[in-house]
Formats: C-alpha cells, sequence, structure tokens
C-alpha cells in the first residue's frame, strides 16, 4: 500500500510513468467491469477511457482513500450507471413521446437537456438514495425486488425514492411532468 500511495503522490505532481503503471495494472480489469454492466464492448472501452481521463486531469484533487483500484471501480460503476440511465431513459422518453404525443416530435430534441437537468439533480442525492431510484426507475424494479435486492425494507427504498421524486421534482416542476411520468412510469404514480 505504501508503494501504491508514493506511486499516487508522483501521479499528482504530474508524473505520467506514474500515471501509466495504474492504467496498464488496470485497465483491463476495469474493462472487463464495466462490460458486465453495459454488455457493449464499445461502451465499456470509453467508460474507462473516461475515468482513467477523469484521474489524469483531475489528479491534484483527488484524496488518496487506500486503493485506487477501488477508487477507480467506484467511478467506472457511477459511470456505468450513468450510461444505463442515460440509454434507458431516452429509449423511455422517445417511444413514449411518439405514443403519447406524437404532434410533439419536435421535442425530443429537449431530451438531452432534460436529461442534463436530470444527471444533475442526482448528482446531489446521496449514494444509496440514487442507486434506489435507478433500480426503480431504470431497471423497472419493484419496491419489494430492490428492498430484497439491498437487503433493506420496503419502507425504506419508499422514502428513499420518494425523496430522489422530491428533488427532482423540485428540478423540473410542473413543465416537466410528461418527463417525470416517461422516465418513472408506475412508480411515480404509485408515490403520488
Amino acid at each position: 500500500m505504501q508503494e501504491e500511495e508514493k506511486l499516487f503522490n508522483r501521479m499528482q505532481e504530474g508524473d505520467w510513468s506514474a500515471f501509466n503503471s495504474f492504467f496498464e495494472c488496470y485497465a483491463e480489469q476495469l474493462y472487463h467491469y464495466a462490460l458486465g454492466f453495459v454488455k457493449h464492448r464499445e461502451e465499456a472501452e470509453d467508460i474507462v477511457q473516461d475515468v482513467f481521463i477523469y484521474l489524469w486531469t483531475n489528479r491534484d484533487k483527488i484524496a488518496y482513500t487506500g486503493s485506487v483500484y477501488a477508487y477507480l471501480c467506484r467511478a467506472v460503476k457511477n459511470s456505468c450507471i450513468d450510461y444505463k440511465l442515460h440509454e434507458k431513459v431516452e429509449e423511455r422518453y422517445r417511444r413514449e413521446m411518439a405514443v403519447l404525443a406524437p404532434e410533439d416530435a419536435g421535442e425530443e430534441d429537449d431530451f438531452e437537456e432534460l436529461y442534463a437537468r436530470l444527471q444533475a439533480v442526482m448528482e446531489t442525492l446521496p449514494p444509496k438514495c440514487r442507486e434506489i431510484f435507478v433500480l426503480g426507475c431504470v431497471e423497472s424494479m419493484s419496491y419489494k425486488e430492490i428492498a430484497e435486492q439491498l437487503n433493506i425494507s420496503v419502507n425504506t427504498v419508499k422514502t428513499q425514492m420518494k425523496s430522489a421524486y422530491k428533488k427532482i421534482k423540485g428540478e423540473f416542476g410542473n413543465k416537466n411532468e410528461k418527463f417525470m411520468m416517461i422516465l418513472c412510469y408506475p412508480h411515480f404514480v404509485e408515490d403520488e
């Protein structure tokens, strides 16, 4: 561990070879980890590359926490969750907009803006709340399924989902209620 910390400190000082050591040591493992989430080779490669780019460009701001690999795994997992969220929300949004309001087809261009706002709000959620929200809205799991998977009570799931909705509704208000309903339809209605 002391060797890793020294290597990390060298990387923070701009030592490219120290950074490259982390890349050579962990990139393949992280790629397979990402591939397990996103199921597409190109996306997994992009996610790992983006995580390493972030590590290098923000090296002076990142605190050593005892394991660079654990830090990178968390970053890859969060990026995979963001990727899956974007993919599923966009697919659901476009499908539902075509069915619910074909006359609003031009609103499809607004999706990226709405999604960017959603992602910004989700970044402010506590990690467990965010995980529960993603499982419910992206993976379409029931409260009971989420509780079983995370080994928590159904009431905890409900409380965390309500907290997430409250924050997200605060950002979107009534103006984009259609987006909210598409994002989380049966949970959105259930929590009203």
